[in-house]
């Protein structure tokens, strides 16, 4: 990661974004290996035991949405003292985190794309059936543009988790003890956003996507919509918080 002291001010923000996605990325890559790994031999081995009906990538990308969370909270929660000691102001770490939320989504978010693009040509050629589970049923992906539509929104989704792992992060942070119950509003509206997108129940706690059965008419386009514009108004509220939060001392 650059070193503060080496970028123009103008710049410095951009810079510490891009820094910080990639040594994310970097600091994860055998989470992430290990991920992929098991995503591809573990439907071989059930297969011993068990036809194989289900996308094994559904639910690591499914896992993915609850790191992305974590990993955006986490980060913020404990990058907010280290780089205003630094000399950071926090308009500019909230620029930064900005720009890392849109790296971050975008490469893992590609991953998961390409990894069901590559688990539909796998379970082509062994004779399985790419499904999702949709509530008490399994739904087959029938087609290779079945699996790109499905898979091609990930990147918009895995920005709407990022956003609301970095509003608990920076409330948790900004209010010491109480910022966390941010949950109660934030996680039923992603979820259920999640839960009406996909025609399923995301993994997590399903009565947090209570709303989604609201949302069932609504189309694919208008929950896309929708997403988006949870995703922009929790990147506000997280920036909004974060440039509100008072500079402390150390505590000796």
């Amino acid at each position: 990661m650059p070193s503060l002291a080496n970028l123009t001010l103008p710049n410095r923000r951009f810079a510490l974004g891009v820094g910080i996605a990639g040594e994310g990325l970097k600091y994860f890559k055998y989470w992430i290996v290990a991920a992929v790994v098991l995503a591809f031999l573990g439907p071989l081995a059930l297969s011993q035991y068990t036809e194989i009906e289900l996308s094994t990538w559904f639910y690591t990308a499914n896992i993915g949405k609850w790191f992305t969370a974590f990993v955006a909270g986490g980060f913020l929660y404990a990058l907010v003292p280290n780089m205003i000691a630094t000399g950071m102001t926090r308009r500019e770490l909230a620029v930064a985190m900005g720009v890392f939320g849109l790296l971050w989504s975008v490469a893992i978010g590609a991953l998961v794309f390409a990894g069901l693009l590559v688990e539909r040509a796998y379970y082509d050629g062994m004779g399985w059936t790419q499904g999702i589970q949709a509530g008490d049923t399994t739904t087959a992906l029938g087609s290779w543009g079945d699996t790109v539509a499905f898979a091609a929104v990930y990147p918009l989704m895995y920005l709407a988790y990022f956003a609301a792992g970095a509003v608990i992060g920076a409330a948790s942070y900004r209010w010491e003890g109480s910022g966390w119950l941010l949950l109660v509003p934030v996680l039923p509206v992603v979820f259920s956003l999640d839960n009406a997108l996909y025609d399923t129940e995301p993994f997590g706690p399903g009565w947090m996507g209570f709303l989604g059965r609201f949302m069932d008419e609504w189309g694919r386009a208008p929950i896309l919509a929708g997403i988006a514009a949870v995703a922009v108004v929790l990147a506000i509220a997280a920036r909004q918080i974060l440039i509100d939060i008072p500079l402390r001392s150390k505590k000796a």
